[in-house]
C-alpha cells in the first residue's frame, strides 16, 4: 500500500520532465536568437559544471559572450541560475534528437564517445570540443576511440597530447587539433585549499579522512568499503564516504546500506554529490583507488594519497597497444602509498606515516604538477581565447 503512492509520483516526474523537455527544445530552436546560441556547453549532471566554470566565466564576463548550456539533470543549480548571458536549457530524454538538428558554431561538452553509440554529431556543420574532467590517461579508463569524433580536445597535460597522437596514427585518423589548455577543476581545488589551509587551526587534533574511489564491481566501496569505514570510525577518526556519481545512480542499495549502518555516527558523511571540492579540502588523507580524484587531491591540496590496490580499472582492453604507461599507473608510488584490501589494519599506521610527511611530499607533488599540467593557473584564459578563436576562423570563412 504504501508503494502505489511513491509509483504515482515518480510517473508524475517523468511527465512533467517530459513536458519541459518539449517545451525547451521549442525555446531553443524556434525561440532563441541565433546570435545566442554560437556557443553550446553540455553537462550529463550537476557535477559537471566545476569543470567549466572558468571557461564560461571568462566567456561571458570578460569577453562578453552570450552562450547556451544545456543540461540532462532536472535537478541542475543552473536551471535557475539569473545569468542573463547564460541561456539554460533542460533536455534528457530529447537530447539525441536535439544532438542531430543543433546548429551552432561551437559545442563544448565532457561527455566521452561522440558519435559511437546514440548520441551522434549533428548534420550541421558543428565544432565539438571536448573538456576533460579528469587528469588520467586517454587510453585504459575510457573505451577505445572514445575521442574520436571531436574536433578539437583541452587538454590537461602532455600525457594526453602523446597518447592521442599515437593512437591517430596506429589508425590512420585526421589529426585533431590538441590544445595545451591545462585544468581548471586543478586550479579552483588549490586556490580554495590555499584559503581554507591559511585559515585553518593547527591545533585541531581530529583527522579527517576520505574515501573517494571509482566506480565498478571492484572499487572500493564494493568490495571493501564497509569494513573500511568501521575500521576508520572506530579508530576515532572523521569519515567522509564519497561515491563515484555513477555509483549512486547505478547501486541505490549499496548507498542504502551505507546510510542505514553509519547514518547514525556524527563522525560519519556520505556525500552523494561531487559538485563542490569541500571534503577534499577537509581531507587529511585521501583512501582511493584509480579514481582520477586522487590525481586532483594530490596535485590541488600538495598532500599524499593512499591507494587501495584494487584490481586495475580497464574500461578499453586494447590500451597496451600504445605501449605509454598509463599516468595513473606510473605516479601512484609517487603521490602516496599502496595498500593491499587484503590488509586493511594497516592504514592505522599508513594514515598517521601520510600525515607525517606531508612537507616531503608537498615539494615532489608541485614538481610533478608542473610537469603533467600545462600552464598551471591559466587555463580558462587559454580555453576562452581558444573558442573566440574558433568563432572568428567560421566568421571569416563564412564571408
Amino acid at each position: 500500500m504504501t508503494r502505489k503512492p511513491n509509483v504515482i509520483a515518480s510517473l508524475l516526474r517523468r511527465i512533467t520532465c517530459l513536458l519541459k523537455e518539449i517545451v525547451n527544445v521549442y525555446y531553443f530552436f524556434w525561440r532563441t536568437p541565433k546570435s545566442e546560441k554560437t556557443i553550446i556547453f553540455y553537462a550529463e549532471h550537476e557535477g559537471y559544471y566545476p569543470y567549466f566554470e572558468g571557461l564560461i566565466e571568462k566567456l561571458i564576463s570578460e569577453h562578453r559572450q552570450t552562450l547556451c548550456y544545456v543540461t540532462s539533470d532536472p535537478d541542475d543549480p543552473i536551471l535557475q541560475k539569473s545569468e542573463s548571458r547564460i541561456k539554460t536549457f533542460y533536455l534528457n530524454k530529447l537530447f539525441p534528437f536535439f544532438m542531430t538538428l543543433v546548429n551552432c558554431r561551437v559545442f563544448v561538452m565532457t561527455m566521452t564517445d561522440l558519435n559511437q553509440f546514440h548520441i551522434k554529431r549533428s548534420i550541421k556543420p558543428v565544432h565539438y570540443v571536448y573538456v576533460f574532467h579528469s587528469i588520467v590517461s586517454t587510453h585504459m579508463v575510457y573505451r577505445y576511440g572514445a575521442f574520436d569524433h571531436y574536433d578539437s580536445i583541452l587538454c590537461v597535460g602532455p600525457h594526453q597530447v602523446e597518447e592521442i597522437r599515437k593512437h591517430e596514427a596506429l589508425n590512420k585518423l585526421p589529426p585533431k587539433k590538441l590544445v595545451e589548455a591545462g585544468y581548471y577543476r586543478l586550479e579552483r581545488i588549490y586556490e580554495a585549499y590555499q584559503e581554507y589551509s591559511s585559515k585553518k587551526l593547527s591545533s585541531i587534533s581530529e583527522k579527517t579522512i576520505l574515501i573517494a574511489p571509482s566506480w565498478g564491481i571492484s572499487n572500493i566501496l564494493e568490495s571493501c568499503g564497509e569494513r573500511l569505514t568501521d575500521i576508520l570510525l572506530k579508530t576515532g577518526y572523521k569519515v567522509i564516504v564519497r561515491p563515484h556519481p555513477e555509483t549512486v545512480r547505478r547501486s541505490p542499495d549499496l548507498m542504502a546500506s551505507f546510510a542505514s549502518k553509519f547514518g547514525n555516527n556524527p563522525n560519519f558523511i556520505l556525500e552523494t554529490s561531487v559538485a563542490t571540492d569541500d571534503s577534499l579540502l577537509l581531507a587529511d588523507v585521501l583512501i582511493c583507488d584509480w579514481s582520477g580524484i586522487a590525481l586532483e587531491y594530490a596535485f590541488g591540496t600538495e598532500r599524499p594519497v593512499l591507494f587501495l590496490d584494487t584490481p586495475l580499472k580497464i574500461t578499453n582492453k586494447r590500451f597496451r597497444e600504445l605501449g605509454v604507461t598509463p599516468l595513473e599507473l606510473s605516479l601512484r608510488s609517487k603521490i602516496g602509498v599502496i595498500v593491499s584490501p587484503k590488509k586493511l589494519k594497516t592504514i592505522l599506521q599508513e594514515i598517521p606515516n601520510l600525515i607525517a610527511k606531508n612537507a616531503n611530499y608537498k615539494k615532489r607533488i608541485a614538481e610533478l604538477r608542473k610537469q603533467y599540467v600545462y600552464d598551471f593557473g591559466h587555463s580558462s584564459e587559454i580555453g576562452a581565447q581558444y573558442i573566440l578563436d574558433l568563432l572568428l576562423v567560421k566568421t571569416i570563412s563564412q564571408k
